[in-house]
Formats: structure tokens, sequence, C-alpha cells
């Protein structure tokens, strides 16, 4: 074999080596990117988003939650709408810890009801009977919120002004006589916030 042969053999071996060693060094980086070493700046960026789970709690998870429980867990009112109403308590019930007034609805001579409700009643002192009872079978209940003013009025004589205090719903429900016809005064939700009795002579 010449010398010009073996150093041409020898170039090609060379070749050989070298063109081998790259297709490995090629496929050592493409083996070490898919197991978790750094990108090169041109491969594609892949972003995985992961969702957290949520756990449910015992607490609400907002202040809006808590007002829709507690709206949810109101009394219910057959009285909305109503600014006023006048009548009697037949008994007063409890309902989550809050006073529901069992009312027996009456009529003022004169006035009818959709007036009645929009702008009540003059409570005076009087002798004659401005109001009736037409229905007693009809009950509304009607929630009493918490801090309710009760005005107890008492009649002294017909040419006297009312003697008034302050009174609770307790002894409101005890009246008797014509000093039991009271008016309601109602808030937006048909709640009770302010009473007051009727001072007949």
């Amino acid at each position: 074999m010449t010398i010009n042969a073996i150093t041409a053999s020898t170039h090609r071996a060379t070749t050989h080596r070298a063109t081998l060693g790259l297709c490995l060094a090629a496929a050592v980086a493409v083996l070490t990117g898919c197991s978790g070493g750094s990108s090169t700046a041109g491969g594609p960026v892949v972003t995985v988003t992961v969702t957290p789970t949520v756990t449910a709690s015992g607490r609400p998870a907002s202040p809006a939650a808590t007002t829709a429980t507690t709206k949810a867990g109101a009394p219910k009112s057959d009285v909305v709408g109503r600014k006023f109403d006048l009548g009697t308590i037949v008994r007063v019930e409890q309902d989550g810890g809050v006073p529901v007034i069992i009312f027996d609805r009456w009529t003022a001579q004169g006035v009818t009801d959709p007036v009645l409700a929009a702008k009540g009643v003059p409570i005076r002192v009087h002798s004659d009977a401005p109001y009736q009872n037409l229905n007693s079978k009809i009950t509304y209940r009607i929630p009493v919120v918490a801090g309710a003013i009760f005005t107890y009025n008492h009649c002294v004589a017909i040419d006297q002004p009312a003697q008034q205090r302050s009174s609770t719903l307790a002894e409101f429900a005890k009246l008797q006589g014509s000093e039991k016809v009271m008016l309601l005064t109602l808030d937006p939700r048909g709640q009770v916030f302010k009473a007051e009795n009727d001072p007949a002579c």
C-alpha cells in the first residue's frame, strides 16, 4: 500500500469518527433536553398551568355570602310594601330568635286600606268607635326589628291629651279593650320598627 493510500484511508477513518462523534453529541443533547436539562434559546417553550383544588370550609367566602345567608334566614313578612298597618295582636311567636306578631287587621272608617297602608291614620284621644274588625279569620305575620319603639297611649279625659310612656312588645300583646287597637309603622322589608296604641276613652 502506498503512502497516499494510507493517508486517504486514515483521513476517511478520522472523518467517519468525527461524524459519529457529532451524531452522538446531538443524541445526548436531545436526551438531556428531554430529561429536564436547560432548554436552548431556539427551542419551543411549554407552559403548564395547574389549577389548585378548592376545599370547602365552614366559613362563608365573603361578606356578601354572609348577607345573603342572613337575608335568606330572616322571618318572612306578609305585609311587605305597606308603610302602616292597623289592628290588634293575636299572639307573638318566635322565628329564629326574632319576634313575629300574628296581626289581626282592622279598618278605619272613611279611610280606604290603600290610603291607610301608605299614610296611616292619626292616633288621637276619642270617644267614638272609628276602628272596626271586619274580618277576624285572616291574620298576617309581621316580624319586629330589634330596638323597635312601642309607645303606650292612655286617655285620661276626652278633653285632655293622651298620657304617653315607653312600652314593650310584651305589654302591647296583653292590652285589652279599645286600647289594644294599634298602629304599626313598617320598614321596607315589612317589619315593625314603631308602634302606638289607640287612646280611646
